[in-house]
């Protein structure tokens, strides 16, 4: 089994989000999203290295910023954390891990409506599944979140449930199985 770790913001690059970052309370539930797309350098196979997974990391962030309304701009990643192919577990915007880590969230904008509880990108095109080191760096990921917060893996929740949306794409239809799996870890004990 792999050795997991969230990479932080500051490890991957990230520019200064461009307006102070919102504590937000307890959050009570995860919102499980896809990219639909890969980083366009990338050869779109899940063997992208660890500077390949930042720099993805960094388009995304300047296509938070600096796409125009209605989908945008953001201040920053409009997301929470981000699970390559590869899996590599990148922090999203600002902030998130360290109120993860005590127990609470920031204020973000990937899902209206569901802004103060964290949202999960998991890297994604068409009709591929998840990779198998994505999905264990997945479950290892929303396990984490849920021993830190007290969110139950029953509170997984597609994107799509709350927004006019297709996403997380076919990823979706996994939900389930990934949320019995995500129950399994937290069993296990701590990290």
């Amino acid at each position: 089994m792999a050795q997991h770790r969230i990479i932080p913001t500051g490890e991957w690059g990230a520019v200064p989000a461009k307006e102070a970052i919102t504590p937000a309370g307890t959050p009570h539930e995860i919102i499980f999203h896809h990219t639909d797309g890969h980083h366009p350098e990338l050869d779109h196979k899940p063997t992208e290295s660890l500077d390949e997974a930042k720099a993805f990391a960094r388009a995304i962030q300047n296509d938070h910023m600096h796409r125009p309304p209605p989908k945008g701009p953001f201040i920053d990643s409009g997301h929470n954390f981000l699970v390559t192919r590869s899996g590599h577990i990148l922090e999203g915007r600002h902030g998130s891990l360290r109120a993860i880590e005590g127990g609470r969230m920031v204020v973000s904008a990937h899902c209206l409506g569901h802004n103060t509880n964290p949202g999960v990108e998991h890297e994604h095109k068409g009709g591929e599944q998840m990779t198998p080191a994505q999905r264990e760096a997945s479950v290892w990921l929303f396990a984490h979140i849920c021993r830190k917060t007290g969110i139950k893996p029953s509170a997984i929740h597609p994107h799509r449930e709350f927004n006019p949306t297709e996403c997380p794409g076919v990823l979706g239809s996994g939900l389930d199985a990934f949320k019995r799996d995500v129950a399994a870890k937290l069993a296990e004990g701590p990290d």
